[in-house]
């Protein structure tokens, strides 16, 4: 019987690179809690802590995240929220590392190489420590591909799994709806049958069918926000002119009409943050968020992209090129560009949610910036992440291996390439594009790459596939092999 000392030498030989990597990443993170204690704030922080003390279907955005802080509040604590979310992180990173070593037999450095972006990069570690939903949302959207991956033709059980967590990141981030839909098309390619479709869509119905129930209980409308047409309002406020329109617009749309020329507008969030916005000001305007107000601002900006398909197109291409870019230029402004990164001065929260943060955990009103630990983070935020042209060249590489693996229907590479695009592409022609958007991006767009640079080794066609003897027993190249990694 082998002791499991060996097991675990065998075990860290070959995985090796990896933990290395799992191991900076760790370190970077109790770094991270240790400069900042005990979280970071952005201004959706606040609904999203309102959202947790009383609990109710926000008409602006999905309650997935009040939700998983509403669970966590009998703790009263700030630290278990972060950690937990860097726990996220971490785990993000292994799914990844796991489901390119075990699944698909890429060499260790190679799984490891794709697995390193998200224990690295500085925007990351940042974005984990804020009371936010994008590590929530990223942890889920990598799980359903995790599940919907981890064999050749998925399994019914499986594809029912991948439905009901890209519905809960539906629930936590709304733009995983359009996700639903290519999940269950990469299911129809790749051939894996009517069971796994249908047990999909069904596993992704019945979280939303619940939620658009509750939210029917507060807003009269079975829906899950009452805000993607305002949000698509928002986006043609940078470019519509209501001169350019064949017909004047109806006289209920009018007042949504800009006054200031394109080259003068704020930035698209303005039109529906501000309390100076039009939809928040003029009393002609139904409620603010409300579905009334929803259609009049859906309605307005179909009207200005029928009319305007060159500014739309061109507006979103201007966007989507700053996160191609090499540097991370100022946007969308200067205020919020500086949520996401490391800060030097402690800011005192809002007078308007003072009451809200100690309910929560009593006594936290500010970010405590602790040295030389928040230096480090800062200097190391200059130099250390992702950078958009990278980003960009992973997604062209998995555009060519899917490209070349047309004749398997796409390859395996097909759905983390058309989810990572899809999160690309979205947020620019929706709303704006930001920077946060970018993260949960970076693990779907690394698989794709890596699984489109050719290799020597083949996938298992089955993840329950025996360990051979060379591994039971710790020898082969390298001091050991791969242990079995499929799920039991």
């Amino acid at each position: 019987m082998i002791s499991p000392g060996s097991r675990a030498r065998s075990f860290a030989a070959a995985h090796w690179p990896f933990l290395l990597l799992l191991a900076l990443g760790v370190a970077l993170r109790v770094v991270t809690v240790l400069g900042y204690r005990w979280t970071m704030w952005f201004p959706d922080s606040f609904e999203y802590m309102a959202g947790a003390l009383e609990p109710e279907p926000s008409p602006a955005r999905p309650a997935g995240y009040s939700f998983f802080l509403w669970a966590l509040r009998p703790f009263h604590s700030f630290e278990l929220v972060v950690v937990l979310q860097h726990l996220m992180g971490l785990g993000v990173a292994v799914m990844v590392y796991a489901l390119l070593r075990g699944r698909f037999g890429l060499p260790g450095w190679g799984a490891s190489l794709a697995a390193a972006p998200v224990l690295l990069d500085a925007y990351e570690l940042q974005l984990e420590h804020m009371v936010m939903s994008d590590t929530l949302f990223t942890a889920l959207l990598v799980g359903a591909v995790t599940a919907a991956m981890w064999r050749a033709v998925p399994r019914a059980g499986a594809a029912a799994l991948a439905g009901v967590l890209l519905a809960l990141a539906a629930l936590t981030r709304s733009i995983a709806l359009p996700l639903l839909l290519l999940l269950l098309v990469y299911l129809v390619v790749r051939g894996a049958g009517w069971r796994p479709v249908v047990l999909a869509a069904a596993g992704a119905a019945v979280p939303l069918a619940l939620y658009a129930t509750w939210f029917h209980s507060e807003h009269d409308r079975f829906a899950i926000t009452n805000s993607s047409g305002i949000f698509l309002y928002s986006r043609a406020m940078t470019f519509v002119d209501c001169d350019e329109f064949d017909e004047p617009p109806p006289r209920r749309e009018r007042v949504l009409c800009p006054v200031l020329p394109p080259e003068k507008r704020p930035a698209s969030h303005y039109y529906i943050w501000a309390g100076k916005s039009v939809l928040r000001s003029d009393p002609s305007l139904p409620p603010w968020f409300s579905a009334e107000q929803e259609e009049i601002a859906r309605d307005f900006a179909l009207r200005a992209i029928r009319n305007q398909p060159g500014d739309y197109t061109a507006t979103v291409w201007e966007e989507l090129r700053l996160g191609f870019s090499w540097t991370r230029p100022v946007f969308p402004d200067k205020k919020t560009y500086v949520y996401y990164e490391f800060g030097r001065e402690e800011k005192p929260l809002p007078n308007f949610i003072k009451a809200d943060v100690p309910a929560y955990d009593a006594g936290r009103n500010t970010t405590r910036i602790v040295e030389p630990y928040a230096g480090f983070l800062r200097g190391y935020q200059d130099h250390v992440y992702m950078r958009g042209a990278l980003i960009t060249g992973l997604l062209a590489v998995g555009l060519v291996g899917v490209a070349a693996g047309w004749r398997r229907r796409g390859g395996p590479a097909l759905l983390p390439w058309t989810l990572a695009l899809a999160m690309t592409v979205v947020p620019a022609a929706t709303v704006l594009f930001d920077y946060r958007y970018q993260p949960p991006v970076i693990p779907l767009a690394c698989v794709a790459a890596a699984l489109a640079v050719p290799r020597r080794t083949r996938p298992r066609p089955d993840a329950a596939m025996p360990v051979p003897e060379a591994a039971k027993t710790g020898a082969g190249a390298g001091g050991g092999a791969l242990p079995d990694l499929s799920p039991r």
